[in-house]
């Protein structure tokens, strides 16, 4: 029997990933990336592998340091446990060097939710995509966009396959669409991302932008942000509801109780459309441009975010209705049969 093996760092990952190594009974390998115990154990119910091993690698905590011996890490830990295929998926520092570190032991790469590009090369995320993509056997696309990205920047057609996305059978496993969560006055806001937490002024212009809509606003904070906004001198942020970071379940069913969500996630912005919510994006770019304006909108001046938000807390945006009534654009639970005709009929 083939033995396949999944590499994950982060939240999003172990969401998408579950539906997949359920199916494979696949063993799983955790970098450490998110190396907040708790906020990462809250997700791993949602996965059953065979086999999961945790390496709690601190050293991605300097990671631009130690990047080389992070992925000799993993490589001697791939050996160990004797498998033939790695998977990865995203845009993550885990993906990165979880794909080197795959190629060095001379395993078969799968990249899932490849082909998703910025153009932006100022993101550390575009950089993790573009080089994961060339370095991968074979890549999963969520949507066509991706794929014809991939074909552009010269990868081969057999390297490239359209599957859609894992996100609708990870939500459907936890019931979600069984809830009648009433929706509440409230606004679900999320910031990680180096260019909006990284950055000292621009992480002050959105906390204090935001206290203009003099409307309740929940924040479940990651930690990278818990610091940073720690570190700023006398900024008000009593105008936001700061809470810890929430299992999965809760924080779906955060998602789904909300008026609106602003975030800068990119996993988010499908598990919006999925629960069907309006997000905006304080982002100048998004690597999912086939969402925007029928799911989501880009605000990255503080005054679109604002003006948005209005619209969408006095039911006055268009975005609204089509949230409400659009095609999900990366297909529901035939994705997953998708994979496992690749993966068992054609690829292995």
């Amino acid at each position: 029997m083939i033995k396949n093996l999944f590499i994950a760092g982060t939240r999003p990952e172990i969401i998408k990933i579950s539906p997949l190594v359920n199916e494979l009974n696949a063993q799983v390998l955790l970098t450490g990336q998110h190396f907040n115990k708790e906020m990462l154990e809250d997700f791993l119910p949602l996965i059953n592998p065979s086999n999961l091993s945790n390496l709690e690698l601190k050293e991605f905590k300097d990671f631009n340091q130690s990047r080389y011996l992070i992925s000799d890490l993993i490589k001697s830990k791939i050996l160990e446990l004797d498998i033939e295929n790695v998977f990865v998926l995203g845009d993550t520092n885990t993906t990165l060097v979880g794909a080197i570190a795959a190629k060095s032991a001379n395993k078969r790469l799968f990249f899932m939710e490849s082909g998703m590009r910025t153009g932006d090369l100022k993101q550390v995320e575009e950089y993790n995509r573009l080089i994961v993509a060339h370095l991968a056997d074979v890549n999963f696309c969520n949507h066509e966009n991706n794929v014809n990205n991939l074909k552009k920047e010269g990868i081969a057609d057999n390297k490239i396959y359209l599957t859609g996305s894992t996100i609708f059978s990870a939500l459907n496993r936890l019931n979600v669409f069984e809830l009648n969560e009433d929706e509440n006055n409230y606004i679900l806001l999320t910031l990680h991302r180096p260019e909006n937490v990284d950055d000292e002024h621009r992480l002050k212009e959105i906390i204090l932008g935001l206290q203009l809509l003099d409307y309740k606003i929940i924040f479940p904070i990651h930690p990278r942000t818990k610091d940073r906004i720690n570190k700023i001198n006398n900024l008000d942020t009593d105008h936001i509801e700061i809470i810890e970071p929430k299992n999965y379940d809760d924080f779906v069913k955060l998602m789904k109780s909300s008026k609106l969500i602003i975030s800068d996630s990119g996993g988010l912005q499908e598990e919006a459309m999925v629960l069907r919510k309006p997000l905006l994006i304080p982002r100048k770019h998004t690597e999912r441009p086939e969402m925007l304006d029928v799911f989501n909108i880009l605000t990255y001046e503080i005054s679109s975010l604002l003006e948005n938000a209005k619209e969408i807390i006095a039911n006055k945006s268009s975005l609204q209705k089509k949230v409400r009534e659009s095609n999900y654009l990366y297909g529901k639970d035939e994705v997953i049969d998708n994979y496992l005709n690749l993966i068992n009929n054609k690829l292995l």
